[in-house]
């Protein structure tokens, strides 16, 4: 019985290696005796798996602290994670709040495993601070920006020291529109097209060079602020990007009208004060903000729709008809119409 179903294997051109897997989940044991092992941490007591998401975390009990591995997936890359940590590492060192990885023994801080999938780059973190409230401190909205400014600034002054991806409209095009039309009905494919082509010439007017563009969080949702002791403090630059620097500040006000849709333009101005407070404004930020609120809710549907149905497992993603991609297209034709645009 077993030569013959290695036969079959074989016959199908699989050889003696496993049927590839889109996304697998690491054996927790593995993980704690190869990877986990290599972090200076103490006696290590646990590494368990704990949720998925566009990566899969395992927490880590180790030294009376917790700790949280973060497994990419890919195309991630482990250049990218190294860059991730060592430019959050810089910001801790300038006074910047930050959720900082570990370090490993051999004084890098990547890990990668050769998964079913692919490579599998992976970092390990020490615990973030509790997350906010759904309507965030109001007062915090200066701190905020201020940070944001920081991070830019850095990222100015050591761009060539770190290797990170791009985003931008043709990441949109290229990597996360093919995922957004698998869900999206004729018409809505349509409109995302007219929607693009409405970006395009705005985009391009922005110089793609300090002070405009450079390293950018990239995903500055207020999920990924927190508010500890010191202050504000920052998590999770896994999307770390060189991008628009006006886009960077728009993932927080994008972010702002889910949490105080009513109260969204008070909060944005105290925040740009702070911005204001470091570094003068990217420029034409007011003007331009329509596209780049369209450009975030295009990114939103991509990256939802090529990592949902990894993230749901066994349960169905929605319909061609979905009312979660219908929903961000309605969403994008509101941001036009308080523009004024015709598309």
């Amino acid at each position: 019985m077993t030569e013959h179903r290695a036969s079959d294997a074989q016959s199908q051109g699989m050889g003696e290696a496993f049927f590839p897997a889109q996304s697998s989940v690491l054996d927790e044991s593995k993980l704690l005796e190869s990877v986990v092992r290599q972090y200076p941490i103490g006696s290590i007591d646990s590494c368990r798996f704990l949720e998925r998401g566009d990566s899969d975390i395992y927490r880590v009990k180790a030294g009376g602290a917790d700790y949280y591995l973060k497994v990419h997936r890919p195309p991630d890359q482990r250049i990218h994670s190294e860059s991730e940590a060592r430019f959050v590492a810089r910001l801790a060192e300038i006074g910047l709040g930050v959720v900082l990885a570990v370090p490993r023994t051999d004084g890098a801080f990547a890990t990668e495993v050769v998964a079913s999938e692919g490579p599998r780059p992976m970092l390990l973190f020490e615990e973030a601070p509790p997350p906010l409230p759904k309507e965030p401190p109001f007062e915090l909205m200066p701190d905020l920006g201020a940070a944001i400014a920081r991070v830019h600034a850095l990222g100015d002054a050591e761009d060539e020291a770190y290797d990170l991806p791009s985003f931008d409209l043709q990441t949109i095009e290229l990597e996360r529109a093919p995922y957004i039309r698998t869900f999206a009905t004729e018409e809505d494919s349509q409109f995302m097209d007219k929607v693009i082509e409405w970006i395009r010439p705005q985009l391009a007017a922005i110089p793609r060079e300090a002070p405009e563009w450079g390293i950018c969080h990239a995903d500055l949702v207020l999920s990924n602020v927190r508010e500890a002791e010191e202050g504000v403090t920052l998590f999770d630059f896994g999307g770390m990007a060189r991008t628009y620097r006006g886009y960077d500040l728009t993932v927080v006000y994008w972010s702002l009208g889910g949490r105080v849709p009513d109260q969204r333009d008070k909060y944005w101005t105290k925040l740009l004060a702070g911005y204001e407070s470091v570094r003068p404004l990217p420029e034409k930020l007011e003007e331009r903000l329509p596209a780049f609120h369209a450009l975030r809710e295009l990114s939103f549907l991509g990256g939802n729709a090529a990592t949902l149905p990894l993230r749901l497992g066994t349960e169905p993603f929605e319909p061609i008809e979905s009312s979660f991609v219908h929903a961000g297209f309605e969403r994008i034709r509101k941001i036009l119409e308080n523009a004024g645009a015709s598309v």
